[in-house]
C-alpha cells in the first residue's frame, strides 16, 4: 500500500499526463524485483533444506503469491485515496484470507482443498504443505502430482485466476472511481 508521499506522486504523475499502465507498472515492478530477490535467497535455502524439492517448484509458488499479492493492494488502492487507511483496509484483507486459510482442515477431501484454494493464501498454505508431505515421505514433487490430496499446480492455477481477476478488477475500476 502506498504512504501519503507517494500518494501525492500518483496524483502529481496523473495531473501531468501520465497513464495509468505506466503508473502501476512502475510500482508492480518495484515490488516485484525486491520479491524476487528475496525469494530467490529463501528457494535456494529451501531446496538445500528440503532435498527432495525442486527447486523450481518453491521459487514459482512464491512468485506466483508474491504476483497475487501486490495486484490485490493495486485493487485495494483504487478504492481509496489516504494512504494510512489503505494500509489498514489492505491488512485486513490480507487477515482474513489468512483466518479463512486456517480454517481448512488437514483431512479434507482433494476436491475441499481445490474448492478453497480459490483464496490465495489457503493455495499458498496447501501447497506448501504438500511440498513438506512430500519431503517428509521421500517423494519428489511436481505441479500435477497430488499428494496429501492436493496438486502444487492447483495453487498455482489459483494463483494465476486471482491475479488475472484482480488485475481486471482493477483495471476497471480505476476507470470507474474518480481519485
Amino acid at each position: 500500500m502506498l504512504t501519503e508521499k507517494e500518494s501525492k506522486v500518483r496524483e502529481s504523475m496523473y495531473i501531468m499526463g501520465m497513464k495509468g499502465i505506466n503508473y502501476y507498472f512502475s510500482w508492480f515492478m518495484r515490488y516485484f524485483i525486491v520479491l524476487f530477490c528475496i525469494h530467490l535467497l529463501c528457494s535456494i535455502i529451501l531446496a538445500r533444506v528440503l532435498s527432495n524439492v525442486p527447486f523450481y517448484i518453491i521459487f514459482v509458488v512464491f512468485l506466483l503469491f508474491d504476483i497475487v499479492l501486490i495486484i490485490q493492494n493495486f485493487f485495494i488502492q483504487v478504492f481509496l485515496s489516504r494512504a494510512k487507511i489503505g494500509v489498514v483496509i489492505s491488512l485486513l484483507f490480507f487477515l482474513i484470507q489468512y483466518i479463512i486459510s486456517f480454517l481448512v482442515s488437514d483431512d479434507n477431501s482433494t476436491a475441499t482443498n481445490t474448492a478453497i484454494s480459490i483464496i490465495p493464501h489457503a493455495a499458498f498454505g496447501l501447497a506448501f504443505r504438500t511440498i513438506i508431505f512430500a519431503e517428509s515421505f521421500q517423494l519428489t514433487p511436481s505441479f500435477g502430482t497430488n499428494m496429501n490430496n492436493y496438486a502444487i499446480g492447483t495453487a498455482l492455477g489459483s494463483f494465476i485466476i486471482n491475479a488475472l481477476v484482480y488485475l481486471v478488477l482493477t483495471w476497471y475500476l480505476d476507470q470507474v472511481f474518480p481519485n
